[in-house]
C-alpha cells in the first residue's frame, strides 16, 4: 500500500474519531438527554378553545396554574382570568421554580406563543407538566391594545430554494450553560429569549462575508420543507434535532437560526440548544416572516378569524404561586450513551489509526 493512501486514510479515520468524540461528549450529559427524552414525545402546546373548556368544565381541581409572562403593564391591559404575571427571570431561579406546582398542569402564555414556547421547553425539561398557548394571548381574546404582533405586510417576501442542504459532516460540542438542566435554564432565561428578525438574517446572508453566514435548521416537515425553504437551510426535525448524533454535527462557535411554520416549536428547539450552549436564535414568527408564497408557508395567523374571544380580565394581579409547591425532579443524568454503538466505534477508529501508523512506520 502507497504512503499517500495511508496518509488519506489516516485523515479519515481522525475524522471519524473527532465525529465520535463529540458523540460520546453529549451523550454523556444530562441536558441532553432531557431535551432528546422531551421532543422526541413532541412539543405541548394547548389551544385557547381546549384551556377555556378546562377552565369551564365545573371541576376546579384540574383547573391548571396559568403564567403570563408579558411586561406588567400589558399583562394590566388584559390577560386570562386567574393567570398571574412572572417574568423568565421569576420562574427560573431556585426560588421560582420551588414555587411552582409539579403535580398540576401549567399554561405558560405571551405575545404570540414564541417566548412562551421557550419557556415552556425549559419547563418540560425539568419535569413540570408545562404548555404553550398556542399563538398567544390573542387566540384567547383581544382588545385595542392586546393584539397579534405579525402581519402579512411584515413578510420580508426574500426569495426561496427547494435545494436539499444538509448539516456539516461534523461539529463540536459546546460547554452546557450548566451542569444540570435546572442550572443551565437558570443561566439562560433570565439573560432574555433569543430571537432573531427575518431581515437581519437575510442581510447577514447577503453582506458578502460567508465566513459569518449562520447554520439555518428548518424543522417542518420534509414535504414543506421539499416545496420551498431558506436558500442553504437542512431540514431536521425536532425528534431527531437532539440526538447525540446530530447534535455532533451541529457547530460550537457559529451562530445557529431555527425555524417553523410560526416560530413556536422553533423557539422550543432555540431554548434547549443554547441551554446545550450553542449560538442559537429562532426565527421570528417563522416562514411567514422570511416569504408568504403559496403551497410553500401557512399564512399568517388570523387574530379576527380564529381567536377564541373569550373575557380578558384588565385589572392587574398579583403573581402568587402556590407556597408549598416544589419542582418536580429533573430527569436523571445519563452518564453513558443509550447504546453502545459510539464507544464501538470509537474503538475500532483507534485500533484502524493504530494499524495505519504501524503499517506508515514499515515503510
Amino acid at each position: 500500500m502507497s504512503r499517500k493512501v495511508l496518509f488519506t486514510l489516516l485523515a479519515v479515520l481522525l475524522l471519524l474519531s473527532l465525529t465520535a468524540t463529540t458523540a460520546l461528549a453529549q451523550a454523556g450529559d444530562p441536558i441532553q438527554a432531557a431535551a432528546e427524552k422531551y421532543f422526541a414525545g413532541g412539543i405541548k402546546t394547548i389551544t385557547a378553545k381546549d384551556l377555556y373548556a378546562n377552565l369551564n368544565d365545573g371541576d376546579k381541581s384540574n383547573d391548571p396554574y396559568i403564567i403570563d409572562i408579558r411586561a406588567a403593564a400589558d399583562f394590566a391591559n388584559g390577560h386570562i382570568p386567574g393567570a398571574v404575571n412572572m417574568t423568565a427571570k421569576d420562574i427560573f431561579s431556585a426560588e421560582g421554580l420551588a414555587k411552582l406546582p409539579k403535580n398540576k398542569q401549567i399554561v405558560v402564555n405571551c405575545y404570540s406563543g414564541q417566548t412562551a414556547s421557550q419557556t415552556v421547553a425549559g419547563l418540560r425539561m425539568l419535569g413540570f407538566d408545562a404548555y404553550n398557548l398556542t399563538y398567544g394571548i390573542p387566540s384567547w381574546g383581544y382588545n385595542d391594545k392586546v393584539t397579534y404582533p405579525f402581519k402579512a405586510e411584515q413578510s420580508g417576501k426574500y426569495p426561496v430554494s427547494k435545494d436539499v442542504a444538509q448539516l456539516p459532516e461534523k461539529g463540536e460540542a459546546p460547554k452546557p450553560l450548566g451542569a444540570t438542566v435546572q442550572d443551565a435554564a437558570i443561566a439562560y432565561f433570565p439573560g432574555g429569549f433569543k430571537n432573531i428578525k427575518a431581515a437581519d438574517v437575510f442581510a447577514n446572508l447577503n453582506d458578502g462575508d460567508k465566513g459569518n453566514d449562520p447554520l439555518i435548521i428548518d424543522v417542518r416537515k420534509a414535504e414543506d420543507y421539499a416545496l420551498g425553504h431558506i436558500p442553504g437551510a437542512a431540514n431536521v426535525t425536532l425528534a431527531n434535532l437532539f440526538k447525540v448524533e446530530t447534535l455532533a454535527k451541529l457547530p460550537k462557535s457559529k451562530q445557529i437560526v431555527v425555524y417553523c411554520y410560526s416560530g413556536q416549536s422553533a423557539s422550543q428547539a432555540t431554548a434547549a440548544l443554547r441551554m446545550l450552549g450553542y449560538d442559537a436564535w429562532n426565527l421570528q414568527f417563522g416562514m411567514p416572516s422570511w416569504a408568504i408564497v403559496e403551497g410553500v408557508s401557512i399564512g399568517v395567523w388570523n387574530m379576527e378569524k380564529n381567536s377564541g374571544k373569550y373575557a380578558l380580565e384588565v385589572s392587574p394581579q398579583p403573581a402568587a404561586a402556590p407556597a408549598a409547591a416544589a419542582p418536580a425532579a429533573a430527569p436523571a443524568p445519563v452518564t453513558v450513551p443509550k447504546t453502545g454503538a459510539p464507544l464501538i466505534a470509537l474503538l475500532l477508529v483507534g485500533l484502524g489509526l493504530a494499524g495505519a501508523g504501524l503499517a506508515l512506520r514499515r515503510q
